[in-house]
């Protein structure tokens, strides 16, 4: 089952269309459109509104095993790395209220840029850009992710969002955005229309690898973040004919008394692995 996650009515007309899926009238809060093999829900504006639609989709579903979850929408670019009317494979979210990130993982072809999203729990605008790490910005992709997350993997989740603005924008800017989403649907639809392998790949890393990294990432007090990109940079490594982990086995001792030389050795992990 495939399950479309979009905030606004707008964003899932072309879908609905396209997909050509039909309104379950038994759903009047929430509404569902749905065939044999695709549930759209709209969630409404907001992280709140996102995880109680996104959990009460899941339970529609009835079997999360068989399930990936794209959640589609438009977007505010922070900055004209990406074109408007470009749509973004999000690999990063960063829910700026709690400071947690998160990390979809579907693996499927694409031929999309990728980037970071921020969500807030209040619009951005171009006063805000200077603090401001990330490629794009909404208000709902982190509560899409942490109510599905209770149900299934990051590999089983895709983020697809179309930049409609660089956040300067009023009301009267709203037919233009909603033109820039509309126009961008044919490029992204045959992602959407993918039918991804949801088993697990087989690893890479082997089960002492993995106790290697936790083990490491335990003893110097690794950020999620820095555990994330410890646990990747390992992984390319090995990808890329990389024996094994035994030029970062010497870290595996080693607890940092501060967070400057803990965040230096981690660098320098980083870095071994890399080259």
């Amino acid at each position: 089952m495939k399950l479309i996650i979009t905030a606004l009515r707008q964003e899932a007309r072309p879908l609905i269309e396209k997909l050509g899926l039909k309104q379950d009238p038994a759903s009047r809060k929430i509404p569902v459109y749905s065939s044999d093999d695709t549930l759209l829900v709209i969630t409404g504006i907001g992280k709140l509104y996102a995880g109680i639609a996104t959990t009460h989709a899941l339970h529609l579903v009835g079997n999360p095993d068989d399930c990936h979850l794209i959640n589609v929408g438009m977007c505010g670019g922070v900055g004209d790395r990406i074109a408007l009317g470009e749509a973004v494979a999000i690999h990063k979210i960063w829910d700026h209220a709690s400071g947690r990130e998160f990390f979809p993982d579907m693996l499927i072809n694409h031929s999309l840029q990728e980037g970071s999203l921020g969500t807030f729990d209040e619009p951005i605008t171009t006063a805000n850009r200077p603090i401001l790490s990330c490629d794009v910005v909404d208000m709902e992709a982190s509560g899409v992710f942490q109510a599905a997350h209770l149900f299934l993997a990051p590999h089983q989740m895709l983020f697809l969002k179309v930049v409609t603005d660089y956040l300067d924008y009023s009301t009267e800017d709203y037919a233009q955005m909603l033109q820039y989403y509309e126009q961008s649907v044919d490029d992204w639809m045959p992602v959407l229309e993918q039918d991804p392998q949801l088993d697990k790949p087989d690893p890479v890393l082997s089960v002492g690898q993995e106790t290697l990294l936790t083990n490491i990432s335990e003893g110097m007090r690794l950020t999620e973040t820095q555990t994330h990109k410890l646990h990747d940079a390992a992984l390319r490594f090995l990808v890329r004919g990389g024996e094994d982990l035994e030029i970062i086995e010497p870290n595996l001792n080693v607890q940092p008394e501060h967070k400057s030389l803990r965040n230096q050795l981690f660098d320098s992990m980083i870095q071994t692995l890399n080259q």
